[in-house]
């Protein structure tokens, strides 16, 4: 990565492998590519595509933790001294898997950032509420500056970042950025999952209308299997996300062959007009 980048933003871990990339996947948090994106993953390496994956929140998270915080990480079964280490290794397990190359930027995620949050309905915005907080105001600038950045840097990369489903704040946080900095040209947008779970066909239709986005379909057949795979490296997030961990293979065929119209499974991007 370019000095001037490493110099001018704060970075916690990096795998850089290669001068430039085809295709640079923007994930809020340790677990959302992977979640989301596996199975386009595996086909663009296939294809002999370059790719970066570059997580915006993963900071180091410092104590003393709120109560909450720490029933969070209770749930993760992760050790109480260093609770962002189990976070890390699952991700290193699963860019391995993908064999890709990853940077982890320095920003600590919402859970860390507002010591104002006491149960998991805060980290999602109500109806209305603006996408950026006035505390989050400075962080949004520097992201925004980020990507401006890194665009200029890796000129021929296309950017795949999440579609902000489900109104997480991080998610939403990086999507406002996004649209805001980066040119439409270069811009994929995937559907955050399990989040797009939740949606029917027709509540995901109107999300996307303001954006004026169509959809780009990628048959993800031959890597299903790979991106379940992928996913059940992240064994703290399976509780959370999927509540039986039993059921989170079903979810994500389910899912994707639904996105398919039962045909194939597909994962599904969209692109501004």
């Amino acid at each position: 990565m370019e000095p001037d980048l490493l110099a001018r933003y704060p970075y916690v871990e990096q795998h850089i492998t290669h001068s430039s990339y085809d295709y640079i996947f923007i994930s809020p948090h340790l677990d959302d590519v992977p979640l989301s994106c596996s199975g386009a993953i595996y086909c663009q390496h296939a294809q002999g595509r370059n790719i970066l994956i570059v997580t915006a929140f993963a900071g180091e998270p410092d104590p003393p933790f709120s109560p909450f915080v720490q029933s969070v990480h209770r749930s993760w079964q992760a050790p109480e001294k260093r609770p962002y280490q189990t976070r890390k290794e699952e991700e290193r397990k699963a860019m391995a898997l993908l064999s890709v190359d990853y940077v982890w930027l320095g920003w600590p995620e919402i859970l860390y950032r507002d010591p104002e949050i006491s149960e998991v309905h805060d980290f999602f915005l109500e109806p209305e509420t603006p996408a950026v907080s006035s505390r989050d105001t400075e962080l949004f600038t520097t992201l925004c500056h980020w990507f401006a950045d890194t665009s200029r840097v890796y000129s021929g990369a296309q950017f795949v970042a999440p579609l902000g489903l489900g109104m997480h704040r991080d998610h939403q946080l990086v999507f406002q950025a996004v649209l805001k900095s980066l040119d439409r040209n270069r811009l994929l947008f995937f559907e955050d999952f399990p989040y797009a779970t939740y949606y029917s066909q027709e509540e995901l239709i109107e999300y996307v209308k303001p954006f004026n986005m169509s959809k780009v379909e990628v048959d993800i057949s031959a890597c299903l299997e790979q991106r379940i795979a992928v996913s059940e490296t992240y064994q703290s997030q399976i509780p959370t996300f999927f509540f039986m961990t039993p059921t989170f293979r079903e979810l994500i065929r389910s899912y994707t062959l639904e996105a398919g119209n039962q045909q194939h499974p597909i994962e599904r991007y969209w692109k501004l007009a």
